[in-house]
C-alpha cells in the first residue's frame, strides 16, 4: 500500500490537474507487477510508482499525456513475450502481456476515483473497485468506467464475493470484461518494546508501507524522532495497559521488551484480541516459561517464538529481516521458502469469472488506436 498513497500524496499536491494515472488492468503470462500496479505521471514529468520491472515506465511517462489528449481513457497493450528486435530496443523482457489503463487525473470518473481511494486509506476500510477493461460498442459499460460503493446489478454478487475473499479477479461478462480489485488498508503492525533492535524492525516495515505502532513503558526510549517510520510511539503506563492500541484481525503483534516481567502483563491482554501473528522475540525455552507462569497454553493461538524466519545472521538489522519476512509471509499465505523449490507460477494467475477469454486479439481488438507492441 505505501505505493498507493505515494501516488495519493502526489495527486494531492500536483499544483495544476494534467497528471495522468497509469494502472495495471490486465496481465498474460509473466510480469513482474501485477494487475492493481500503478504510476502517477506528474505535468512535470515526475513519476511516482511502477507498473513493471522498468521497462515500460519510460516509454509510458513519455507519453502518456499524448495519448490522453483527448481527455478519454486509453488502453495500451505491450506484447513482451516476443523476440521481435522491437521488444529489445524497448528492454520488454518479461515474457507477457500487460494491459495498462491510462487515465487524466482531471477527469471526472478519475478524479472521483482518486477522492475515494484516498478516503478508503485514511479510513482503513478494505474496498473494491470495479474498472471496465473492454466493452462492445453495444454494451451499457465504457472502457475506463470505474464503480465502487455502489454497484450494477451484473457486478454487486461479484464485488462482494472479491471483497470477501480479499483477492483481485477479473470479470467477464458478454459483452465487457472489468478487473475487480480488491484494495486493502496498510498492514498494521504493532510492537512491543522500544529498544535499539526495534529500529531496523520499524524501518524495514516502514518500507513496505505498514501501519506501525510502538509501544514500551520507558518513555525515554518511546521518542518519535528515534522511530520516523512509525505511525504512532505510544508510552504505556506502569501496569502495561494496552488499552487503546487498537490491535484488531488485521494487526500482527511482536513482543521485544526483553522484560520478563512486562511480558506478562503483556501476554494476557493480547492473547484474548487474537491477532493473527504474534510473535516473541528469545528461545523457545523463555517464550514456555512465560507461558507456563502465566498458567497458559500457547495451543490455538497463531504464535510464533522464536519469531522471525531462519535467514541466518544476529545483526539487528538481519533479525529485523527476518521478523518483516515472516510476517509478510503469514499475511501473504506463503511458506518464505525458496522459489527455486516451487513448481508453480510465483504469482497465481488472476481468477477469471464467468466467460474465459478466447485470446488476446479478441481482447485488444475493441480498442481503436491501441498498439501491440512486439
Amino acid at each position: 500500500m505505501r505505493e498507493l498513497n505515494a501516488i495519493l500524496d502526489a495527486w494531492r499536491a500536483a499544483p495544476l490537474p494534467g497528471g495522468v494515472l497509469a494502472t495495471v488492468v490486465h496481465v498474460e503470462g509473466s510480469a513482474y507487477r501485477r494487475p492493481g500496479a500503478r504510476m502517477w505521471i506528474g505535468s512535470d514529468g515526475h513519476c511516482v510508482g511502477t507498473i513493471s520491472g522498468g521497462c515500460l515506465e519510460g516509454e509510458v511517462a513519455r507519453k502518456a499525456s499524448w495519448w490522453t489528449a483527448g481527455a478519454r481513457p486509453v488502453l495500451r497493450v505491450y506484447d513482451t513475450s516476443s523476440d521481435d528486435d522491437a521488444v529489445w530496443e524497448f528492454g520488454l523482457g518479461c515474457n507477457g502481456v500487460i494491459s495498462v489503463l491510462l487515465e487524466r487525473s482531471a477527469a471526472p470518473a478519475t478524479a472521483a476515483l482518486l477522492t475515494y481511494l484516498d478516503a478508503c486509506q485514511r479510513e482503513r476500510r478494505a474496498t473494491v473497485v470495479a474498472t471496465v477493461v473492454r466493452a462492445a460498442e453495444h454494451s451499457c459499460f465504457h472502457t475506463g468506467d470505474h464503480f465502487f460503493d455502489v454497484f450494477p446489478a451484473e457486478l454487486a454478487g461479484p464485488c462482494a464475493e472479491t471483497l470477501k475473499l480479499g483477492r483481485s479477479r477479473l470479470l467477464c461478462l458478454p459483452d465487457a470484461e472489468l478487473f475487480l480489485e480488491h484494495i486493502a488498508p496498510p498492514q498494521r503492525l504493532v510492537v512491543f518494546g522500544a529498544g535499539h533492535d526495534v529500529v531496523p524492525v520499524v524501518n524495514a516495515a516502514s518500507l513496505l508501507g505498514w501501519e506501525i505502532t510502538v509501544a514500551d513503558v520507558r518513555s525515554g526510549y518511546t521518542k518519535a524522532q528515534r522511530f520516523p517510520g512509525a505511525a504512532r510511539v505510544v508510552t504505556l503506563p506502569p501496569n502495561g495497559s494496552i488499552a487503546g492500541l487498537d490491535i484488531g484481525p488485521d494487526t500482527a503483534v511482536v513482543m521485544m521488551t526483553h522484560n520478563f516481567p512486562l511480558d506478562e502483563k503483556l501476554l494476557p491482554q493480547i492473547l484474548p484480541l487474537d491477532p493473527p501473528y504474534l510473535g516473541l522475540l528469545g528461545p523457545w525455552q523463555r517464550t514456555e516459561r512465560l507461558y507456563r507462569q502465566l498458567g497458559l497454553r500457547p495451543e490455538g493461538v497463531n504464535l510464533h517464538a522464536p519469531v522471525g524466519l531462519d535467514l541466518g545472521g544476529d545483526a539487528p538489522e538481519s533479525i529485523a529481516l527476518a521478523i518483516v519476512a515472516e510476517i509478510q509471509s503469514v499475511f501473504c499465505g506463503r511458506t518464505g521458502a525458496p522459489l527455486r523449490w516451487r513448481r508453480r507460477a510465483i504469482h497465481d494467475p488472476a481468477e477469471k469469472l464467468g466467460a474465459t477469454l478466447d485470446a488476446l486479439p479478441a481482447f485488444t481488438a475493441e480498442f481503436a488506436g491501441c498498439e501491440i507492441h512486439g
